[in-house]
Protein backbone atom coordinates (compact mmCIF):
# COMPACT_ATOMS: atom_id res chain seq x y z
CA UNK A 1 0.00 0.00 0.00
CA UNK A 2 1.39 3.41 -0.96
CA UNK A 3 1.28 5.00 2.47
CA UNK A 4 3.71 7.82 1.80
CA UNK A 5 1.85 8.85 -1.34
CA UNK A 6 -1.53 8.71 0.43
CA UNK A 7 -0.30 10.98 3.21
CA UNK A 8 1.19 13.38 0.68
CA UNK A 9 -2.11 13.51 -1.20
CA UNK A 10 -3.97 14.36 2.00
CA UNK A 11 -1.49 17.11 2.86
CA UNK A 12 -1.76 18.85 -0.49
CA UNK A 13 -5.53 18.46 -0.91
CA UNK A 14 -6.56 19.63 2.57
CA UNK A 15 -7.62 23.26 2.80
CA UNK A 16 -8.89 25.34 5.69
CA UNK A 17 -12.42 25.71 4.31
CA UNK A 18 -12.83 21.92 4.06
CA UNK A 19 -11.84 21.20 7.66
CA UNK A 20 -14.88 20.54 9.89
CA UNK A 21 -15.51 23.51 12.21
CA UNK A 22 -15.55 21.28 15.29
CA UNK A 23 -12.12 19.93 14.34
CA UNK A 24 -10.85 23.51 14.18
CA UNK A 25 -12.33 24.20 17.61
CA UNK A 26 -10.46 21.22 19.06
CA UNK A 27 -7.31 22.34 17.25
CA UNK A 28 -7.49 25.72 18.98
CA UNK A 29 -7.81 24.02 22.36
CA UNK A 30 -4.72 21.95 21.53
CA UNK A 31 -2.79 25.04 20.46
CA UNK A 32 -3.77 26.91 23.64
CA UNK A 33 -2.75 23.97 25.82
CA UNK A 34 0.58 23.61 24.03
CA UNK A 35 1.44 27.29 24.34
CA UNK A 36 0.49 27.36 28.02
CA UNK A 37 2.64 24.38 28.96
CA UNK A 38 5.48 25.72 26.77
CA UNK A 39 5.46 28.98 28.72
CA UNK A 40 5.61 27.10 32.01
CA UNK A 41 8.06 24.57 30.59
CA UNK A 42 10.41 27.36 29.50
CA UNK A 43 11.36 27.70 33.18
CA UNK A 44 12.49 24.09 33.47
CA UNK A 45 16.20 23.28 33.42
CA UNK A 46 15.85 21.04 30.36
CA UNK A 47 14.30 23.87 28.35
CA UNK A 48 16.73 26.48 29.66
CA UNK A 49 19.76 24.44 28.62
CA UNK A 50 18.43 23.92 25.10
CA UNK A 51 17.44 27.59 24.81
CA UNK A 52 20.86 28.76 25.98
CA UNK A 53 22.61 26.63 23.37
CA UNK A 54 20.32 28.14 20.74
CA UNK A 55 20.98 31.65 22.06
CA UNK A 56 24.76 31.18 21.94
CA UNK A 57 24.65 30.22 18.27
CA UNK A 58 23.29 33.65 17.36
CA UNK A 59 21.27 32.41 14.39
CA UNK A 60 19.02 34.55 12.20
CA UNK A 61 16.41 36.20 14.44
CA UNK A 62 13.14 35.19 12.77
CA UNK A 63 11.21 33.15 15.35
CA UNK A 64 10.54 33.50 19.07
CA UNK A 65 11.97 31.18 21.69
CA UNK A 66 8.86 30.91 23.85
CA UNK A 67 9.34 32.37 27.31
CA UNK A 68 13.06 32.95 26.74
CA UNK A 69 13.10 36.59 25.63
CA UNK A 70 15.00 36.18 22.36
CA UNK A 71 14.60 35.05 18.76
CA UNK A 72 16.51 32.61 16.61
CA UNK A 73 16.10 30.83 13.31
CA UNK A 74 12.91 28.87 12.72
CA UNK A 75 14.91 25.66 12.96
CA UNK A 76 16.51 26.45 16.29
CA UNK A 77 13.41 28.07 17.78
CA UNK A 78 11.44 24.91 16.97
CA UNK A 79 14.05 22.88 18.84
CA UNK A 80 13.90 25.10 21.93
CA UNK A 81 10.11 25.40 21.88
CA UNK A 82 9.54 21.70 21.34
CA UNK A 83 11.62 20.88 24.38
CA UNK A 84 9.71 23.48 26.43
CA UNK A 85 6.32 22.06 25.38
CA UNK A 86 7.17 18.62 26.77
CA UNK A 87 9.43 19.70 29.66
CA UNK A 88 6.71 19.40 32.31
CA UNK A 89 4.96 16.36 30.80
CA UNK A 90 1.85 18.51 30.99
CA UNK A 91 1.02 18.67 27.26
CA UNK A 92 -2.07 17.02 25.82
CA UNK A 93 -2.17 13.44 24.62
CA UNK A 94 -4.25 11.59 22.02
CA UNK A 95 -6.39 8.49 22.30
CA UNK A 96 -3.58 6.21 21.18
CA UNK A 97 0.16 6.70 21.33
CA UNK A 98 0.55 9.07 24.26
CA UNK A 99 1.81 12.53 23.29
CA UNK A 100 3.06 12.09 19.70
CA UNK A 101 1.71 15.47 18.59
CA UNK A 102 3.89 17.47 21.01
CA UNK A 103 6.23 18.60 18.23
CA UNK A 104 3.61 20.07 15.89
CA UNK A 105 2.70 23.38 17.57
CA UNK A 106 6.36 24.35 18.20
CA UNK A 107 7.21 23.56 14.59
CA UNK A 108 4.33 25.45 12.95
CA UNK A 109 4.64 28.50 15.20
CA UNK A 110 8.39 28.79 14.64
CA UNK A 111 8.21 28.30 10.88
CA UNK A 112 4.98 30.26 10.61
CA UNK A 113 6.45 33.31 12.32
CA UNK A 114 9.43 33.29 9.95
CA UNK A 115 7.00 33.14 6.99
CA UNK A 116 4.66 35.83 8.38
CA UNK A 117 1.85 33.28 8.28
CA UNK A 118 -1.71 34.11 9.25
CA UNK A 119 -3.91 32.25 11.72
CA UNK A 120 -5.76 30.25 9.08
CA UNK A 121 -2.51 28.96 7.61
CA UNK A 122 -1.28 27.97 11.05
CA UNK A 123 -4.48 26.10 11.93
CA UNK A 124 -4.56 24.41 8.54
CA UNK A 125 -0.98 23.20 8.97
CA UNK A 126 -1.61 22.06 12.53
CA UNK A 127 -4.69 20.01 11.56
CA UNK A 128 -2.77 18.33 8.74
CA UNK A 129 0.07 17.46 11.10
CA UNK A 130 -2.22 16.22 13.83
CA UNK A 131 -4.30 14.01 11.56
CA UNK A 132 -1.25 12.37 10.00
CA UNK A 133 0.22 11.77 13.44
CA UNK A 134 -3.01 10.32 14.82
CA UNK A 135 -3.63 8.06 11.81
CA UNK A 136 -0.07 6.74 11.94
CA UNK A 137 -0.51 6.08 15.66
CA UNK A 138 -3.67 4.17 14.74
CA UNK A 139 -1.68 2.04 12.30
CA UNK A 140 0.49 0.91 15.21
CA UNK A 141 -2.29 -0.27 17.50
CA UNK A 142 -0.29 -3.22 18.86
CA UNK A 143 3.01 -1.40 19.40
CA UNK A 144 2.59 -0.30 23.02
CA UNK A 145 5.65 -2.26 24.14
CA UNK A 146 8.00 -1.37 21.28
CA UNK A 147 10.18 0.99 23.34
CA UNK A 148 10.05 3.98 20.99
CA UNK A 149 8.86 7.35 22.32
CA UNK A 150 6.18 8.80 20.06
CA UNK A 151 7.04 12.57 20.07
CA UNK A 152 10.45 11.89 18.51
CA UNK A 153 9.09 9.27 16.12
CA UNK A 154 5.55 10.04 14.97
CA UNK A 155 5.94 13.67 16.07
CA UNK A 156 8.69 14.15 13.51
CA UNK A 157 6.34 13.02 10.74
CA UNK A 158 3.47 15.19 11.97
CA UNK A 159 5.73 18.23 12.22
CA UNK A 160 7.22 17.51 8.79
CA UNK A 161 3.90 17.42 6.95
CA UNK A 162 2.61 20.42 8.92
CA UNK A 163 5.66 22.42 7.86
CA UNK A 164 5.37 21.10 4.32
CA UNK A 165 1.79 22.40 4.24
CA UNK A 166 2.89 25.76 5.55
CA UNK A 167 5.57 25.98 2.85
CA UNK A 168 3.05 25.02 0.15
CA UNK A 169 5.00 21.97 -1.03
CA UNK A 170 3.70 19.80 -3.84
CA UNK A 171 2.81 16.15 -3.28
CA UNK A 172 6.13 14.84 -4.58
CA UNK A 173 7.98 17.23 -2.26
CA UNK A 174 5.89 16.10 0.71
CA UNK A 175 6.94 12.53 -0.07
CA UNK A 176 10.55 13.67 0.01
CA UNK A 177 10.00 15.43 3.36
CA UNK A 178 8.59 12.22 4.83
CA UNK A 179 11.45 10.19 3.41
CA UNK A 180 13.98 12.60 4.89
CA UNK A 181 12.23 12.48 8.24
CA UNK A 182 12.40 8.69 8.32
CA UNK A 183 16.17 9.01 8.68
CA UNK A 184 15.84 11.57 11.48
CA UNK A 185 13.36 10.03 13.89
CA UNK A 186 14.34 8.61 17.28
CA UNK A 187 13.77 8.53 21.02
CA UNK A 188 13.65 5.61 23.46
CA UNK A 189 11.56 5.08 26.56
CA UNK A 190 14.49 4.22 28.82
CA UNK A 191 15.09 7.99 29.03
CA UNK A 192 11.80 8.63 30.84
CA UNK A 193 12.46 10.45 34.09
CA UNK A 194 15.37 12.42 32.62
CA UNK A 195 15.76 15.65 30.64
CA UNK A 196 16.09 13.64 27.46
CA UNK A 197 12.38 12.76 27.39
CA UNK A 198 11.33 16.35 26.49
CA UNK A 199 14.34 16.55 24.18
CA UNK A 200 12.55 14.04 21.96
CA UNK A 201 9.80 16.61 21.29
CA UNK A 202 12.39 19.32 20.65
CA UNK A 203 14.14 17.14 18.12
CA UNK A 204 10.80 16.18 16.56
CA UNK A 205 9.90 19.84 16.02
CA UNK A 206 13.31 20.63 14.59
CA UNK A 207 13.15 17.57 12.35
CA UNK A 208 9.84 18.78 10.95
CA UNK A 209 11.15 22.21 9.98
CA UNK A 210 14.39 20.82 8.59
CA UNK A 211 12.80 17.99 6.56
CA UNK A 212 10.28 20.35 4.96
CA UNK A 213 12.93 22.95 4.13
CA UNK A 214 15.23 20.33 2.64
CA UNK A 215 12.41 18.98 0.49
CA UNK A 216 11.55 22.50 -0.65
CA UNK A 217 15.17 22.99 -1.73
CA UNK A 218 15.13 19.81 -3.84
CA UNK A 219 16.65 17.32 -1.41
CA UNK A 220 15.75 13.74 -2.28
CA UNK A 221 14.71 10.64 -0.38
CA UNK A 222 12.92 7.38 -1.04
CA UNK A 223 9.39 8.29 -2.15
CA UNK A 224 8.04 5.22 -0.33
CA UNK A 225 10.21 5.49 2.76
CA UNK A 226 7.39 4.73 5.19
CA UNK A 227 6.22 1.45 3.67
CA UNK A 228 9.30 0.31 1.70
CA UNK A 229 11.38 -2.70 2.62
CA UNK A 230 13.97 -1.50 5.15
CA UNK A 231 11.80 1.60 5.50
CA UNK A 232 10.11 3.04 8.58
CA UNK A 233 7.51 0.38 9.37
CA UNK A 234 9.81 -2.49 8.41
CA UNK A 235 12.76 -1.31 10.51
CA UNK A 236 11.10 0.30 13.54
CA UNK A 237 8.20 -2.16 13.92
CA UNK A 238 9.47 -5.35 12.33
CA UNK A 239 7.33 -8.35 13.17
CA UNK A 240 4.42 -6.31 14.49
CA UNK A 241 1.04 -6.23 12.71
CA UNK A 242 0.52 -2.95 10.88
CA UNK A 243 -2.97 -1.70 10.03
CA UNK A 244 -2.85 0.79 7.17
CA UNK A 245 -6.60 1.43 7.14
CA UNK A 246 -6.42 4.53 9.38
CA UNK A 247 -3.98 6.15 6.96
CA UNK A 248 -6.30 5.44 4.06
CA UNK A 249 -9.06 7.28 5.96
CA UNK A 250 -7.15 10.56 5.93
CA UNK A 251 -9.55 13.30 4.89
CA UNK A 252 -12.59 11.03 5.15
CA UNK A 253 -12.53 11.10 8.95
CA UNK A 254 -10.85 13.45 11.40
CA UNK A 255 -9.40 12.15 14.66
CA UNK A 256 -9.85 15.65 16.09
CA UNK A 257 -13.58 14.90 15.78
CA UNK A 258 -13.89 11.17 16.39
CA UNK A 259 -11.41 10.78 19.25
CA UNK A 260 -10.36 14.30 20.21
CA UNK A 261 -7.53 15.05 22.62
CA UNK A 262 -6.85 14.53 26.31
CA UNK A 263 -5.95 17.65 28.24
CA UNK A 264 -3.89 16.74 31.26
CA UNK A 265 -5.13 18.04 34.62
CA UNK A 266 -1.94 16.84 36.35
CA UNK A 267 1.66 17.66 35.26
CA UNK A 268 2.99 14.10 35.21
CA UNK A 269 2.93 10.85 33.24
CA UNK A 270 -0.57 10.34 31.85
CA UNK A 271 -0.51 6.59 32.51
CA UNK A 272 -0.86 7.34 36.23
CA UNK A 273 -3.82 9.71 35.85
CA UNK A 274 -6.63 7.13 36.17
CA UNK A 275 -5.05 5.95 39.43
CA UNK A 276 -4.76 9.55 40.65
CA UNK A 277 -8.44 10.10 39.82
CA UNK A 278 -9.40 6.92 41.70
CA UNK A 279 -7.33 7.91 44.73
CA UNK A 280 -8.76 11.42 44.87
CA UNK A 281 -12.27 9.95 44.61
CA UNK A 282 -11.68 7.60 47.56
CA UNK A 283 -10.02 10.40 49.54
CA UNK A 284 -13.13 12.55 49.14
CA UNK A 285 -15.57 9.72 49.86
CA UNK A 286 -13.80 8.10 52.82
CA UNK A 287 -11.68 10.88 54.30
CA UNK A 288 -8.36 9.16 53.59
CA UNK A 289 -5.29 10.66 55.25
CA UNK A 290 -1.65 9.65 55.44
CA UNK A 291 -2.13 8.78 59.09
CA UNK A 292 -4.99 6.31 58.45
CA UNK A 293 -3.37 4.44 55.53
CA UNK A 294 -1.61 1.13 56.19
CA UNK A 295 -0.76 0.38 52.55
CA UNK A 296 -1.95 0.91 48.98
CA UNK A 297 -1.83 -1.59 46.10
CA UNK A 298 -2.03 -0.33 42.52
CA UNK A 299 -2.85 -2.91 39.85
CA UNK A 300 -1.85 -1.84 36.33
CA UNK A 301 -1.22 -3.13 32.82
CA UNK A 302 2.28 -4.11 31.63
CA UNK A 303 2.51 -0.88 29.59
CA UNK A 304 1.92 1.31 32.64
CA UNK A 305 4.26 -0.76 34.79
CA UNK A 306 7.14 -0.50 32.31
CA UNK A 307 6.77 3.23 31.65
CA UNK A 308 6.40 4.46 35.23
CA UNK A 309 9.70 3.09 36.57
CA UNK A 310 10.44 5.00 39.77
CA UNK A 311 9.19 3.92 43.20
CA UNK A 312 11.01 6.43 45.41
CA UNK A 313 11.96 9.40 43.21
CA UNK A 314 15.23 11.21 43.87
CA UNK A 315 14.57 14.23 41.66
CA UNK A 316 11.59 16.27 40.55
CA UNK A 317 11.87 14.85 37.04
CA UNK A 318 11.82 11.28 38.36
CA UNK A 319 8.81 12.25 40.45
CA UNK A 320 6.80 12.70 37.27
CA UNK A 321 7.20 8.96 36.62
CA UNK A 322 6.50 7.57 40.09
CA UNK A 323 3.05 6.09 40.67
CA UNK A 324 3.64 5.82 44.42
CA UNK A 325 4.69 9.46 44.69
CA UNK A 326 1.67 10.66 42.70
CA UNK A 327 -0.78 8.80 44.91
CA UNK A 328 0.97 9.91 48.09
CA UNK A 329 0.66 13.51 46.96
CA UNK A 330 -2.98 12.95 46.03
CA UNK A 331 -3.79 11.73 49.54
CA UNK A 332 -1.75 14.35 51.41
CA UNK A 333 -2.46 17.40 49.22
CA UNK A 334 -5.76 16.46 47.62
CA UNK A 335 -4.36 17.61 44.28
CA UNK A 336 -1.33 17.32 42.00
CA UNK A 337 0.29 20.64 41.10
CA UNK A 338 3.34 21.95 39.28
CA UNK A 339 5.01 22.64 42.61
CA UNK A 340 4.91 18.95 43.51
CA UNK A 341 7.69 18.18 41.04
CA UNK A 342 10.71 20.06 42.31
CA UNK A 343 13.77 18.36 43.77
CA UNK A 344 12.81 19.78 47.16
CA UNK A 345 9.18 18.63 46.96
CA UNK A 346 10.02 14.98 46.27
CA UNK A 347 12.19 14.90 49.40
CA UNK A 348 9.34 15.91 51.72
CA UNK A 349 9.57 13.38 54.54
CA UNK A 350 5.83 13.03 55.17
CA UNK A 351 5.25 12.32 51.48
CA UNK A 352 8.18 9.90 51.34
CA UNK A 353 6.86 7.96 54.34
CA UNK A 354 3.54 7.42 52.58
CA UNK A 355 5.21 6.76 49.21
CA UNK A 356 7.01 3.77 50.73
CA UNK A 357 3.64 2.22 51.63
CA UNK A 358 2.40 2.24 48.02
CA UNK A 359 3.22 -0.59 45.63
CA UNK A 360 2.50 -1.13 41.93
CA UNK A 361 2.06 -4.53 40.31
CA UNK A 362 0.95 -6.02 36.98
CA UNK A 363 -2.58 -7.41 36.94
CA UNK A 364 -3.19 -9.80 33.99
CA UNK A 365 -6.96 -9.37 34.31
CA UNK A 366 -6.84 -5.66 33.48
CA UNK A 367 -7.62 -5.03 29.83
CA UNK A 368 -8.44 -1.79 28.05
CA UNK A 369 -12.19 -1.72 27.52
CA UNK A 370 -11.95 0.64 24.57
CA UNK A 371 -9.57 2.94 22.76
CA UNK A 372 -7.93 5.41 25.10
CA UNK A 373 -8.73 3.52 28.29
CA UNK A 374 -5.86 3.04 30.74
CA UNK A 375 -7.19 0.50 33.22
CA UNK A 376 -5.98 0.33 36.80
CA UNK A 377 -7.28 -0.65 40.22
CA UNK A 378 -6.33 1.14 43.43
CA UNK A 379 -6.87 -0.70 46.72
CA UNK A 380 -6.37 1.16 49.99
CA UNK A 381 -5.83 -0.76 53.23
CA UNK A 382 -6.45 1.27 56.37
CA UNK A 383 -4.90 0.74 59.79
CA UNK A 384 -8.34 0.02 61.28
CA UNK A 385 -8.77 -2.97 58.97
CA UNK A 386 -11.07 -1.37 56.41
CA UNK A 387 -10.32 -1.74 52.69
CA UNK A 388 -11.50 0.40 49.81
CA UNK A 389 -10.99 -0.26 46.11
CA UNK A 390 -11.66 1.82 43.01
CA UNK A 391 -11.29 1.05 39.29
CA UNK A 392 -9.84 3.62 36.92
CA UNK A 393 -10.26 3.59 33.14
CA UNK A 394 -10.53 6.85 31.25
CA UNK A 395 -8.71 9.72 32.91
CA UNK A 396 -10.10 13.14 33.70
CA UNK A 397 -9.41 15.38 30.72
CA UNK A 398 -10.24 12.69 28.17
CA UNK A 399 -13.12 12.83 25.70
CA UNK A 400 -15.15 10.70 28.10
CA UNK A 401 -14.42 12.95 31.11
CA UNK A 402 -13.55 16.33 29.61
CA UNK A 403 -12.30 19.34 31.52
CA UNK A 404 -14.72 22.25 31.65
CA UNK A 405 -13.99 25.48 29.79
CA UNK A 406 -13.17 27.09 33.14
CA UNK A 407 -10.72 24.30 33.99
CA UNK A 408 -9.03 24.66 30.59
CA UNK A 409 -8.73 28.40 31.09
CA UNK A 410 -7.42 28.01 34.63
CA UNK A 411 -4.73 25.59 33.47
CA UNK A 412 -3.58 27.98 30.75
CA UNK A 413 -3.33 30.98 33.06
CA UNK A 414 -1.57 28.97 35.78
CA UNK A 415 1.03 27.83 33.26
CA UNK A 416 1.40 31.17 31.50
CA UNK A 417 1.95 33.01 34.79
CA UNK A 418 5.29 31.23 35.13
CA UNK A 419 6.73 33.20 32.21
CA UNK A 420 4.55 36.21 31.32
CA UNK A 421 2.33 38.65 33.21
CA UNK A 422 -1.47 38.48 33.39
CA UNK A 423 -2.06 41.12 30.72
CA UNK A 424 0.17 39.29 28.26
CA UNK A 425 -1.50 35.98 29.10
CA UNK A 426 -4.93 37.47 28.47
CA UNK A 427 -3.78 38.73 25.06
CA UNK A 428 -2.49 35.26 24.15
CA UNK A 429 -5.72 33.65 25.35
CA UNK A 430 -7.83 36.06 23.32
CA UNK A 431 -5.69 35.62 20.22
CA UNK A 432 -5.97 31.83 20.25
CA UNK A 433 -9.73 31.95 20.68
CA UNK A 434 -9.96 33.87 17.41
CA UNK A 435 -6.81 32.45 15.81
CA UNK A 436 -8.41 32.05 12.38
CA UNK A 437 -8.92 35.83 12.17
CA UNK A 438 -5.28 36.80 12.77
CA UNK A 439 -3.74 38.28 9.64
CA UNK A 440 -0.22 37.84 10.99
CA UNK A 441 0.87 35.61 13.90
CA UNK A 442 4.04 37.63 14.59
CA UNK A 443 2.50 39.95 17.22
CA UNK A 444 1.27 36.87 19.09
CA UNK A 445 4.71 35.30 18.90
CA UNK A 446 6.26 38.49 20.21
CA UNK A 447 4.12 38.18 23.37
CA UNK A 448 4.98 34.50 23.71
CA UNK A 449 8.69 35.32 23.61
CA UNK A 450 8.32 37.00 27.01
Amino acid sequence: MEVTARISQFVTETHFDRIPPQALDTAKIAVLDSLGVALAGSRETSAKICAEIVRQEGALQEAAAIGQGFKSSALQAAFANGTAVHALDYDYSISRGGQPAAAIVPAVFSLGESLRANGRQLLEAYVVGFEVTAKMAGSLADSSEDGWHAPGILGSFGASVACAKMLGLKAAQVQMALGIAVSMVGGVICNFGTMTKPLHAGLGARNGVLAAKLAQAGYTANAQALEAGMGFYDVFYRGLPINFEPVQELGASYDLLTHGIKIKPYPCDGLTHPAIDATLKMRAEHGLTAETVESIDVDVTPQTYSRVPFHIPETGVQGKFSMSYHLARAIIDGKITLDAFTDTAVRNQNVLDLTKKIGMRIAPDLKARDRGSRPCRVTVHLKDGQTYSCYGGHAKGSRELPLTSNELKAKFFECASRAIDKTAAERVYGSINCLETLEDIRPLCQILMG
